[in-house]
């Protein structure tokens, strides 16, 4: 018996061992930002990435490959070694969404996906238009028809699914310009290039701040607060507007070592809770703290990612079903 008791002790010990192995990263890890430098993923991400270096013991190297809505860098990710030195950085929406698009053969299941902040965007017009409200704009899109732009980093990014859920709402047809990044959709915008943005708040801030955007409204349910201005929400006006908002983080693929998994998880929550550096750039551009680990970040990432394709479908975005997907419609939708 006690030889029995002593064998399943070992086994449960080295199942532990096993189950808790940490990772020690033996070179510099590298993270992909599949956008143009500027923009919120990577403002965010080189925040975390240097929060990171302690805890790993390594260089976290933040490269930006920009192209095709994000497109290329994911790609080099998914065709990177499975080995956790390659990690991938974005929008759960955009990740969610590559595959209905007909963009990318992946989707949010195909990812470890770590949350690091909720972002909104805002609907913002360059001062030039003379456009103050959100009535402003929606009569401006129906009279100047296909001359009115708005620039997004894509259909799919939080800007251009943005712009869809108030052209839903709005029964209007605004005509999207597409830039590779949000901070180039910003300076297009304030060039007088286009003539409004539905980019992310914490791209925004900035030129909202220096006066040369003019913020309507806060894309969501919810009021967005850049510093000491309070930017209503849209929903005052549209009460159906669908799900806008987006979490951006960092992703594992799937396949890659438990330990790695495992060893990041386990650091992540207090990593992020405790980033002063993330906590002054959300409080200042209009971000919010929002750390999660793999399993709930899935949690909190398929709805949103749900109401984002099967809104691309719905318009006519989409390369494909969402059902292809195994993204089910949201209920009422």
């Amino acid at each position: 018996m006690k030889k029995t008791m002593l064998v399943a002790a070992c086994a449960l010990a080295a199942s532990m061992a096993v189950a808790h192995a940490e990772w020690k990263p033996e070179k510099p890890v590298t993270v992909i930002v599949p956008y143009p430098a500027g923009g919120v993923t990577d403002l965010v991400v080189r925040v975390i990435a240097n929060d990171l270096e302690p805890v790993l013991g390594q260089k976290v190297v933040v490269v930006n490959q920009p192209g095709a809505n994000g497109s290329v860098g994911t790609k080099a990710v998914m065709d990177s070694q499975k080995d956790g030195y390659t990690w991938l950085s974005g929008g759960v929406r955009d990740i969610g969404t590559y595959g209905v698009m007909g963009m990318l053969d992946t989707g949010i299941k195909d990812w470890n996906p770590f949350v690091i902040a909720s972002i909104g965007s805002i609907l913002s017009v360059n001062p030039d238009t003379g456009i103050d409200s959100v009535q402003g704009f929606v009569d401006a899109v129906k009279e100047q028809g296909d001359s009115f732009l708005v620039a997004t980093a894509g259909p799919n990014s939080s800007g251009g699914t943005a712009l869809g859920a108030i052209a839903q709402v709005a029964g209007i047809d605004p005509k999207q310009l597409v830039y590779d990044g949000g901070n180039p959709a910003i300076l297009a915008t304030v060039s007088g290039e286009v003539q409004a943005t539905t980019q992310l708040a914490l791209e925004q801030a900035e030129m909202i701040r220096a006066g040369r955007l003019k913020p309507l409204a806060a894309i969501g349910r919810t009021a967005i607060t850049l510093g000491d201005q309070k930017i209503h929400p849209i929903s005052d006006d549209f009460p159906d507007l669908p799900p806008t908002e987006n979490f951006v983080g960092m992703y594992l693929p799937a396949g890659t070592p438990p330990e790695v998994v495992e060893t990041l998880s386990k650091a992540w929550v207090d990593v992020v809770s405790n980033s002063k550096d993330l906590a002054t750039l959300c409080e200042t551009r209009g971000c919010g703290v929002a750390p999660m680990a793999p399993e709930a970040a899935m949690k909190a990432a398929e709805p949103l990612i749900a109401a984002a394709a099967w809104g691309l479908y719905d318009r006519g975005e989409a390369a494909e079903s969402p059902e292809k997907f195994g993204i089910m419609r949201p209920a009422g939708n």
